[in-house]
């Protein structure tokens, strides 16, 4: 070991707090990365094992899907490490820069200086990164293992919608990811130590002995202040602290803003994914569902250049009929039966037809009015039972054209209804995308608040028709049903989906169809499961990562008040008692946080604002700010500064007043 490195290893442990500090930083940015690579890896192997070595047809979008999120939090995390750590060796460095100074006039040259800093950051770097690399592999298997708890029930739900589905995470070792964890994690720790080591160097011996390297001081202001018995003066010297040691501080105040900012984002992405939740999942009053679905194409009609829907197996009004009465056979369960129809037919209608809601709708879609609108239609037909309820609800005779009056949009967030067609309107030109045409006579009209909850969702076309089954296919029919033996209904109910539509053990894509039996709360169990996992994961990394900034306000606060001993001891020796001492540190502490606050509450509420924006344009949620969690970071901001700086300054208690002034 050579003389520097001795050096080094002597400064590191005669200052065995500030070690300790810098080392769990290290650690911690270490065990992060690794761990975000490991999930790569687990990722990667689940994905393989699922869709194939190359990921299938979609592989870049999964390698997409897989790569970005994981390149965006290991810049988050180098970002927030070279932030934490290069100002654990800038404090470093300025506490020794008397030390350089003299190192300086007894021949040591620049080169001497800037190694002796990074021997120092080598040496952590053995200690901490091993085991750093250690502790993430642990959270890896730990993350892992709390993912796998939820899987089981995952595949089982996910298995009723979709078959050969297996999701399955396991912990992967892979010699590859260990060493770009270890070239990111000694990359970026190597990084943030030169920053402080270059400008060490840089500075003249002169400069080190004077002023402790402070070669700029413009950001220190000498002010005055009266003392008055009357007025407040511990915060009056608090504010003033604060304002000339913003330089000082500003690595800690940045530091925990980026925490806050990201506590705040992952709370608002939680409530808008919670909001998607309750958006999709309609409560239509029935517990089990069945359903087939064909699979289709959109190509284009060559003659007429309109989009058409190709459809492999649609199904007809008949087989939905016969299936209805079969289901309704197990202990005479009532069964609701309804098929889709989206794409086969449009409407041209005249611009009078139209409400005048709708016209506005679609100009501010278009950006002008059309004389001749063309509309979608949605074509549903019933089960022979509901159908023959409809048409006695909407007052015309069994075989009626019904049209469902309704049009549901998105309003930049919020859920409007609106009736798109004009009462005075008593025939629709239909036409297909081979431009036959069709004509059609309204035998009657529900209006929003009489159509059916069943007949509400989706609402996706403006033109609804409910038309007579005979001789319609759809691609798409659902059977719902309350039973009173819920699992013993569903295995009737997949024998007899199986024996119409049999897919020997092919899937969607072999068979081109697929048929499923499941919960209606399925859905909803497999979004709760999959928000739970966010949440976990990203509160967790957020933790960890807040932590490393949590290290660096420690440290910097200690180093802060160690700092100002010989100033904090001349107050008292002029009157000033413990108690003020302690008060104008605690108003210090609040005011940095108020600092941190300031900055990050406004980016982090920002950032949610603009989430929740981009999602109501697709999604119409009910969204709020989450206060609670805005609450709870102020909180925690406050007494983490706080509390430091009342350890800290508990510590500088116990000195004696003459011996620290005269150091």
């Amino acid at each position: 070991m050579n003389i520097l490195c001795s050096f080094a290893f002597s400064q590191l442990k005669r200052k065995k707090s500030r070690t300790v500090i810098t080392a769990s930083a290290i650690a911690l940015s270490a065990a992060l990365l690794t761990a975000v690579v490991n999930f790569v890896a687990s990722g990667n192997a689940m994905l393989a094992g699922f869709l194939g070595e190359d990921y299938g047809l979609y592989g870049g979008a999964y390698m997409m899907m897989l790569l970005v999120p994981a390149v965006f939090l290991a810049a988050l995390i180098a970002a927030m490490s070279v932030i934490v750590i290069s100002n654990a060796f800038r404090m470093s460095a300025n506490e020794r820069m008397a030390q350089f100074g003299t190192l300086k006039c007894v021949g040591a040259t620049k080169k001497q200086i800037y190694k002796t800093i990074m021997y120092e950051c080598i040496l952590l770097c053995i200690a901490a990164i091993p085991s750093g690399i250690l502790l993430g592999y642990g959270l890896s298997f730990i993350g892992i293992g709390v993912a796998n708890l939820y899987m089981d029930e995952l595949n089982v739900l996910v298995r009723s919608m979709m078959k050969r589905v297996n999701f399955s995470l396991s912990f992967v070792f892979s010699p590859a990811a260990l060493l770009i964890s270890v070239i990111i994690s000694l990359g970026t720790v190597l990084f943030a130590a030169m920053l402080p080591a270059r400008k060490a160097m840089r500075i003249s011996a002169l400069d080190c002995m004077r002023n402790g390297g402070e070669t700029d001081t413009s950001g220190y202001k000498r002010t005055k202040i009266t003392v008055d018995a009357g007025k407040n003066i511990e915060f009056r010297m608090a504010r003033k602290n604060v304002s000339s040691n913003r330089r000082r501080m500003h690595s800690a105040v940045t530091a925990f803003s980026i925490s806050i900012m990201l506590f705040i984002t992952m709370s608002g992405l939680q409530e808008i994914a919670e909001g998607i939740q309750n958006y999709i999942y309609r409560d239509q009053g029935y517990t089990v569902i069945a359903d087939y679905t064909a699979k289709y194409k959109n190509t284009i009609h060559p003659k007429t250049g309109r989009r058409q829907q190709e459809c492999a197996y649609p199904i007809d009004a008949q087989t939905a009929e016969e299936i209805t009465q079969k289901l309704r056979e197990y202990d005479e369960t009532d069964v609701y039966g309804s098929g889709q129809d989206y794409a086969t037919y449009v409407a041209r209608l005249a611009a009078r037809d139209i409400t005048e809601e709708l016209r506005q709708v679609l100009a501010e879609g278009s950006g002008e009015e059309q004389p001749e609108i063309i509309l979608d239609v949605e074509r549903i037909i019933l089960d022979d039972r509901h159908y023959g309820e409809l048409c006695e609800q909407a007052g015309t005779a069994y075989g009626g054209v019904i049209l469902l009056n309704d049009y549901k949009y998105n309003d930049n967030g919020t859920e409007r209804h609106i009736a798109p067609v004009e009462m005075t309107t008593s025939t629709l030109k239909l036409e297909t995308a081979d431009g036959s045409p069709e004509e059609i006579t309204i035998d009657g009209v529900l209006e929003t608040s009489e159509i059916p909850g069943t007949l509400m969702y989706p609402n996706t076309n403006p033109i609804r028709l409910v038309v007579p089954s005979a001789g319609v296919s759809v691609r798409g029919y659902n059977w719902m049903a309350n039973p009173k033996d819920e699992e013993g209904f569903m295995a009737y109910a997949r024998d007899i989906l199986e024996s119409y539509f049999p897919q020997y053990g092919m899937d969607y894509d072999e068979a081109g169809y697929t048929s499923r039996v499941y919960g209606a709360q399925d859905f909803v169990k497999i979004m709760n499961i999959a928000i739970v996992l966010a949440a976990f994961f990203l509160y967790a990394f957020v933790f960890l990562l807040g932590l490393i900034g949590v290290l660096n306000v420690i440290s910097t606060v200690s180093f802060q008040i160690k700092l100002r001993a010989r100033e904090l001891a001349v107050l008292q020796s002029v009157g000033m008692t413990s108690d003020s001492i302690q008060k104008m540190l605690n108003m210090e502490s609040i005011l940095c946080a108020g600092k941190a606050l300031a900055v990050g509450l406004p980016l982090g509420m920002g950032i949610v604002a603009v989430m929740a924006h981009c999602v109501k344009q697709i999604f119409p949620i009910a969204f709020h700010m989450p206060w609670t969690a805005i609450l709870i970071t102020i909180l925690i901001s406050v007494i983490v500064m706080w509390g430091t700086v009342r350890i800290s300054a508990g510590a500088h208690k116990k000195q004696n007043i003459i011996e620290t002034i005269r150091i």
